[in-house]
């Protein structure tokens, strides 16, 4: 099950989006994420948070209109991203993509990105989709393919520790059973040579930040 989290971050309405959004059998708006569902006209199935954020009247309206509506308090300890991660797996998610979790406070940001690549969550499928680029949560032992457009720009990062095993398949600059430091810039700025490419390590965790073309 596809499913789309939509969180009160910046948000870009581009031709990736309506597509993914078409395709999701849940959608979950993280409290403010709703006013940007009201501003692309959808509905979401879930509205989600200590709802703080989400203007009255379109809070108002998801009401009268049946949205199941999920209330929490707002002194937590747990953002309403998570809770809204936690709540997808509860509906059975397998692949999640987040929107509106990129840009604007650089805290919020990175909180979303490290939440995303949280051990709780090591076996979803877990995408977020930024103004200029898409990012992934890989974990190890799995292999995860990338399909699209040579000339592509794409980097590796590691998250929390060093790296391990690394292999890279398909790209200007590959790599076999490589280890990637924690804080080393290797895996920046690698480049799609074909249509389809591999990834692949036995430890650690990696983020996958792919450009938009």
């Amino acid at each position: 099950m596809i499913t789309v989290i939509i969180a009160n971050g910046t948000l870009d309405h581009s031709p990736n989006l309506d597509a993914l959004l078409e395709q999701a059998d849940l959608l979950i708006a993280a409290d403010g994420g709703a006013n940007h569902c009201a501003e692309l006209s959808i509905t979401p199935d879930i509205l989600l948070g200590d709802l703080d954020s989400i203007n009255p009247a379109i809070l108002a309206t998801y009401e009268s209109g049946g949205v199941a509506i999920h209330r929490f308090p707002r002194r937590k300890d747990a953002t309403d991203l998570e809770l809204a991660l936690d709540l997808a797996i509860e509906k059975g998610a397998r692949a999640i993509w987040l929107i509106g979790t990129l840009g604007g406070r650089w805290d919020m940001s990175l909180a979303n990105i490290m939440l995303a690549a949280s051990d709780k969550y090591k076996g979803q499928k877990i995408f977020l989709l930024g103004q200029d680029c898409s990012m992934r949560i890989m974990h190890p032992g799995k292999v995860y393919t990338i399909n699209s457009t040579p000339g592509q720009k794409v980097s590796f990062l590691p998250l929390k520790s060093d790296v391990h095993g690394v292999t890279l398949s398909g790209f200007e600059y590959p790599l076999t059973h490589h280890t990637i430091p924690f804080g080393s810039s290797l895996g920046v700025s690698n480049i799609l040579k074909n249509n389809r490419a591999t990834v692949q390590h036995t430890e650690g965790v990696l983020l996958c930040v792919l450009f938009s073309e």
